[in-house]
Formats: structure tokens, C-alpha cells, sequence
């Protein structure tokens, strides 16, 4: 690998991909690892369990305000490393329509595209095109602290 070149996962959603550093995702759970809470807002699903800890699960596009279905029985669960301080478990989960693609990029591969009109400017730092896909950077940061106003109010 040179200097130039980073490994990242894409990670495909109901709509869309989210594009993470491979080194964020720790592994890549069933969905049937999911225990759904009816305590909490509908985009954070509920919690799974993951190296002995309760980790929570979120379902990105309806943080983001989307109506979402998606394909039940192709969803994974990506348990995430959180950059952040706010979560106990230091780890958060996102669903995902199958497993994560890893792809190694260079600054030729990656162009910065404007957010779109349903974009959630507080929840993405970017969005890019890689070839003729498109994909957004999460704001992990600002998720984990949505997380933790969820569940402080549930």
C-alpha cells in the first residue's frame, strides 16, 4: 500500500452506500443478532450483543429521515468502531442491505458531489463519487451523540 492509497469499506443502505475507513468496521454480525427495542425512536433499532457488551443498532437512513423497508433477509449488522467518547461500549452498529465491500481508493478514485436536498448536513461530512457510484461519510461523532440523546430519553 502506498502513502496514497486507503482501504475502505462500502457499506450498501436502503437507498444508498456509506463509505467508512476498513479499520472502523469490527465485524460483520447476522441480523438475526438484532434484539429490537420499542423504548427508543424507530431508527435506533435496538442493541446486539458483541465481545460481552451491549452495542447499539441503528438503522442510518431513517436517522436520516428516510422511510426505509429495505430487504430483511439480506441485512447485516456492521458493528463499528465509535471515534468518539459518548457511547459506554465504544462501539456502535449500523444495518446494512448485505455485506460491506472493501475497496482501496486513491485521491483519482474519490470526487468530492454535493450533498443532496435529503441530505442530512449534520449527519455527513461528505459526499463522494467512486467511479459511478456514489457514497456518503457518516459523521460518527454526531451519530453516537444522537445515540445517547435517544436512549437518555427512552
Amino acid at each position: 500500500m502506498t502513502r496514497e492509497q486507503i482501504y475502505a469499506a462500502l457499506i450498501a443502505i436502503d437507498g444508498d452506500h456509506l463509505l467508512l475507513p476498513n479499520a472502523a468496521v469490527a465485524e460483520v454480525l447476522g441480523n438475526d443478532a438484532l434484539v429490537p427495542s420499542l423504548k427508543t425512536p424507530p431508527w435506533l433499532r435496538g442493541t446486539c450483543a458483541w465481545n460481552s457488551r451491549q452495542i447499539p443498532v441503528l438503522c442510518f437512513e431513517q436517522l436520516a429521515g428516510a422511510a426505509t423497508a429495505g430487504d430483511a433477509r439480506r441485512q447485516r449488522i456492521v458493528v463499528l468502531h465509535s471515534p468518539g467518547r459518548h457511547l459506554p461500549s465504544g462501539n456502535l452498529a449500523v444495518l446494512s442491505q448485505g455485506y460491506p465491500h472493501l475497496v482501496t481508493l486513491n485521491r483519482t478514485a474519490l470526487e468530492s458531489v454535493p450533498l443532496r436536498e435529503t441530505d442530512r448536513d449534520d449527519l455527513i461530512l461528505s459526499r463522494v463519487r467512486i467511479a459511478s457510484q456514489q457514497a456518503l461519510i457518516p459523521d460518527l461523532e454526531t451519530i453516537e451523540a444522537e445515540i445517547v440523546r435517544a436512549q437518555m430519553v427512552s
